[in-house]
This record gives C-alpha cells, sequence and structure tokens, in this order.
C-alpha cells in the first residue's frame, strides 16, 4: 500500500483515491494511529496536499472512497 508523508511529520496510508469533479481526493490514514485519518485534495501544479474540513464535500465523496477502497482490495487479496 503507498504511503504518503504530510506536513504534521506523520506517515499515511493511502486507503483509496478517486477523481470527482476533475480534482483527485485521498483518503488517508495514519500508519501508527488509524484514529487519525483524512481526507485530501492533491494540488498536482503545487505537487501538494491540502486537507479538505468541508462536512458536505466528504459526505459526497465517502462512497466514491468506498467503492475503490472495496475494489483496491478485491484485487490485492486474490482469496476474498
Amino acid at each position: 500500500m503507498d504511503t504518503i508523508a504530510l506536513s504534521d511529520k506523520n506517515e499515511y496510508l493511502v486507503i483509496s483515491k478517486v477523481v470527482y469533479l476533475n480534482n483527485t481526493y485521498y483518503y488517508l490514514v495514519d500508519e501508527k494511529n488509524n484514529e487519525n485519518a483524512r481526507f485530501c485534495l492533491e494540488k498536482a501544479e503545487t505537487k501538494s496536499m491540502i486537507e479538505i474540513c468541508d462536512v458536505t464535500l466528504i459526505q459526497t465523496l465517502i462512497p466514491l472512497f468506498s467503492s475503490t477502497a472495496s475494489k483496491y482490495s478485491t484485487s490485492h487479496n486474490p482469496g476474498k
């Protein structure tokens, strides 16, 4: 699984990645503290991640993340 380091100096596992309205969003979970999750927008032009705090947007993205994560997990775990 891919990891990303954010400005808080923590390493986050990429749980899911989706493109929505021509933007790329990530669902991330801290490697050492699975209660520390982040939803981020990738800014390709600056190669940075911006944390999303907009509850409405997050609620829209969660089903997309869920669908993508389950496809990823099934394709990488052939026994399931």
